[in-house]
Formats: C-alpha cells, sequence, structure tokens
C-alpha cells in the first residue's frame, strides 16, 4: 500500500471501533429501547386502566393494577373531605366510636356481648338463631386481633356502660400477628383496614401497658391526613411500634402513578407480610411479645367480667392452617384460671378443606357446629336451661 493511499484512509483522524466497544454500544442501545418500550408499556397501562376512586365500579383488571399502590396512597383516596364521602370500610372497628353500646335488656331474654371479627360475628347470629331466648350484641372489627376485642371491653368496662351477664371473647388464630400492631392498615396492604387499636406489652411486674395509637377516630383520621405534622407522628409511631410497617409498601410516591411500579409494589408487599407472618409462626406464636400478653389478656378479661358479676367465656377461633397452635398457648392458661372456654379446632378441623368457604370463613354446617358447642357450654348455667 502507497503512503498516499495509508495517509486517506486515515484522514478522518478515528480508530476503528473495537469489538469490545461496539458490544458495548449493542447493549446500550437494547437498553434504552427497553427502557423505552416499558415506559410505553406503563403509560399504556395507565391509559386503558386507569384507577377509579370507586372501588365498586373497577373492572378486575383496574382492580388489579390498582392493589399495588401505597398504602398511604389508597387511604387518601378513600377517606372523603367529609364523612358521606368515605368508603365503608373507613367507619369499622374504632373503639371510641363503636364500643360505647350498652347492652339491651329484657326479662325474657339472656343476654350476652360478643367481642372480635367476623368469625364471632357468625357464631353470635347463630346461636340468637338456635336458642331464641338469646339477644346480643356484637363488637367487631375487620380480621381484629385480640388486642382490639380486649380494648373495646375495657372501653365499655371503663365507661361503666350496661353491660350483658355473659360476656364472650373470640380470638382468631389468623389474626394473632395483628397483636403487633397498631392499625388494621398494615397488614390490610391490598385491602386497606383503618381502624386502630392499642398495642400492649408486659411491665416487669406483669401488668398489661398499652401503646396507644395517636388516631382514635376515622375524624382523627380525616383530620390527620390533612395536617404533615399529625401525619408524620402517627407514621413515625407505626414505624417504632408495628411489627408490619413497611416504608415503601406504606409511604405514597412516584410509584403510585406508575402501573409498572405498583406492579412491583404489590410483589413487594405480598412477600413482605409473608415472611413476617412465617417468623411469627415458626415456633407456633411461642413468642415474648405475644403468647404471655395474650394470656395476660384473656385472664384479665375474665376477671373484670367477673368483678361486675358477669360470665366470662372465651372462644378460641382455630381458622384454616393453623392447627391447634392458639389452643397450646391459650387453653393453659384458661383452664388454670377456671376461665370456661372452647377451642373450635376440638369441634370443626382448620386442616379439612370442606369445613371452610373460599374466603376463609366457617362453611354454614361448620358454624353451625361451633355456635352448638357454645350453646351447650352456656346451658351449663342451671338458669339457661
Amino acid at each position: 500500500m502507497s503512503l498516499d493511499n495509508l495517509s486517506i484512509s486515515n484522514s478522518s483522524g478515528r480508530r476503528p471501533r473495537s469489538p469490545r466497544s461496539q458490544s458495548r454500544l449493542r447493549v446500550g442501545a437494547i437498553m434504552l429501547w427497553t427502557v423505552a418500550v416499558l415506559a410505553v408499556a406503563d403509560l399504556a397501562t395507565g391509559i386503558v386502566f386507569p384507577p377509579l376512586r370507586d372501588p365498586l365500579r373497577m373492572s378486575s383488571l383496574q382492580l388489579y393494577f390498582d392493589y399495588g399502590r401505597s398504602i398511604e396512597g389508597k387511604l387518601r383516596d378513600e377517606v372523603g373531605a367529609a364523612s358521606a364521602q368515605d368508603a365503608v370500610i373507613i367507619d369499622a372497628g374504632w373503639i371510641a366510636e363503636n364500643c360505647n353500646r350498652a347492652s339491651p335488656t329484657s326479662p325474657d331474654k339472656h343476654a350476652f356481648d360478643i367481642y372480635g371479627m367476623s368469625f364471632s360475628n357468625r357464631i353470635g347470629e347463630r346461636l340468637v338463631q338456635l336458642d331464641p331466648t338469646l339477644t346480643e350484641n356484637r363488637f367487631a372489627g375487620p380480621s381484629a386481633p385480640v388486642n382490639h376485642s380486649y380494648a373495646c371491653f375495657l372501653h365499655r368496662f371503663d365507661s361503666k356502660v350496661n353491660l350483658a351477664p355473659i360476656q364472650i371473647l373470640g380470638v382468631l388464630a389468623s389474626s394473632i400477628p395483628r397483636m403487633l400492631t397498631l392499625t388494621g392498615l398494615t397488614t390490610s396492604f391490598e385491602a386497606i383496614q383503618p381502624f386502630t387499636y392499642p398495642r400492649y406489652s408486659l411491665a416487669a411486674d406483669g401488668r398489661l401497658v398499652a401503646i396507644n395509637p395517636s388516631i382514635s377516630t376515622a375524624y382523627e383520621l380525616r383530620e390527620t391526613l390533612t395536617n404533615p405534622a399529625k401525619w408524620h407522628r402517627f407514621v413515625n409511631q407505626l414505624a417504632m411500634h408495628d411489627y408490619f410497617y413497611d416504608r415503601f409498601v406504606f409511604n405514597a410516591d412516584l410509584l403510585d402513578h406508575s402501573a409498572l411500579g405498583r406492579m412491583v409494589r404489590r410483589a413487594w408487599g405480598q412477600r413482605v407480610q409473608r415472611e413476617r407472618i412465617a417468623k411469627l409462626r415458626r415456633d407456633d406464636f411461642a413468642n415474648p411479645d405475644i403468647e404471655p400478653v395474650l394470656r395476660a389478656m384473656l385472664i384479665d378479661f375474665a376477671k373484670k367480667a367477673r368483678s361486675v358479676h358477669a360470665r366470662p367465656i372465651v372462644v378460641l377461633i382455630e381458622d384454616r392452617g393453623f392447627g391447634r397452635s392458639l389452643s397450646t398457648i391459650g387453653a393453659p392458661a384458661l383452664a388454670a384460671n377456671h376461665v370456661e372456654f372452647i377451642s373450635t379446632s376440638d369441634v370443626v378441623s382448620p386442616e379439612a378443606a370442606d369445613n371452610f368457604l373460599a374466603d376463609g370463613h366457617f362453611t354454614a354446617a361448620a358454624n353451625d357446629k361451633v355456635a352448638r358447642a357454645v350453646l351447650s357450654l352456656l346451658r351449663r348455667d342451671p338458669a339457661m336451661r
């Protein structure tokens, strides 16, 4: 090759790109195209399946893409400017608002108060159907833990409202992990439950000590959402005292506006909850923050009920997949303190799928068996026969 030709071939001053450099460029181009396609897909998904403020009008796909919004994002959408604009769930379970009712009295009826959740509500309803001489007063929260039920009873006891002669406390096995929470929000990521309740611990002398949430009514919730300082205080309290609080799942951020981002958050939220529940269940809830606290609440409930001449009864509700874990930690203390109780696992197997509906509740037949067992216990009192 002549010197002239060599000078022409290099006149641009550029060296030929190496294979490694060309590979990097291709990878970079692929990454840019991938990001662009994802951005377009994200935008298109948001346009085709836009979130609606009214969940009752959402299609199943809209609900699917909305599930991954932050807990705060969902909460701010479901709490209206006035109570009339709130989603139905906003009013459910507040102790200060729903645990003030006095028990009904009738000379021809045996009255009972029953505390718990939907399981206990269904048991109470069936009891009245089985025995028309019974009348009931239900106090419940969505999947409420025993600390909510105990606090509800305590609220009525301290307020000196008229308590029924029979006090029934329902404890649900699958809600035991919520003993380490202050609100239904942190364990109801996909369908929020905003009600709050105390978290209890034991002092050195064995007394129950309550950590009370900074929000105690639906009105205070609405007020807190409009006050950044109060909201910050509430979130900080959850970060300190609520075992299931997770910043990425709870706090609103830019991912709330991204369909793909919401899907990532949903997957993370499900993983966090599974892992934390699995950690608690590893030893069948034999946890220093659960087992002794549960026993103390059950015994104090019975003691206070007896002090006003009421008959305390505890129903240990062992739902599907929890075996006899609740009976293992609750029954010995109840028996030792001569507190009447039943364990539903003695009546219906928590491992038999045909005892449960698709939503996890007892079938009508299983609920009937449980209610009949409670009724049999009630009729041990000669006055009930």
